[in-house]
């Protein structure tokens, strides 16, 4: 059997037919593959370059927030009720929130993963603590303790709920189950 090439300019009248040997089949295959590797590839590289990784974001923000100036309240010194009135309109019904032993000093809403989520400062004895707290979708890890200089942050899930206390490291023994015992 004897191919012939459909661009080929066809054969003077009496000339013999161009006859080309077909392409053979493993070249096709290693083409095909090899195109299909690099799209896969270059999809995958693209991804992780434009969407940067989100684990522990709420642990970042919340240490940034401990340490930065006290902004603007959006409630300032408020009472258990009000604060809890207000953390359910932000993260969601059923939002832990800690409330022995603590004096509110103002509580913020952010923005996160377009979703709300409460940022609540409180004094729990001498020690300021940070306490963030947003419904989470997805996975979140269940424990993360972080130690960045003087302060401990520690992200834990409660419920639908990830959460986030970040104090001085020197008394987390103190602080840490007050805020734990964050009750819905």
């Amino acid at each position: 059997m004897k191919l012939v090439e459909a661009e080929a300019v066809g054969p003077v009248e009496g000339d013999d037919a161009l006859v080309t040997p077909p392409r053979p089949p493993h070249r096709r295959v290693s083409v095909s593959l090899l195109f299909t590797l690099a799209v896969l590839t270059g999809t995958v590289v693209a991804v992780y370059v434009v969407f940067p990784p989100r684990h522990n974001v709420l642990v970042t923000e919340a240490l940034a927030r401990h340490r930065e100036p006290p902004a603007p309240w959006d409630l300032a010194t408020p009472t258990a009720r009000e604060l809890r009135a207000w953390a359910i309109g932000v993260a969601g019904k059923g939002v832990p929130v800690p409330e022995a032993q603590v004096t509110y000093v103002g509580a913020h809403r952010l923005e996160l993963f377009k979703r709300g989520a409460a940022l609540i400062r409180m004094k729990i004895g001498k020690d300021d603590v940070t306490y963030l707290v947003q419904h989470m979708r997805g996975l979140a890890p269940e424990h993360l303790d972080r130690v960045d200089g003087e302060l401990r942050a520690i992200e834990w899930t409660n419920g639908p709920y990830a959460c986030v206390a970040v104090g001085p490291s020197a008394s987390v023994e103190h602080w840490l189950p007050v805020v734990t015992r964050a009750t819905p």
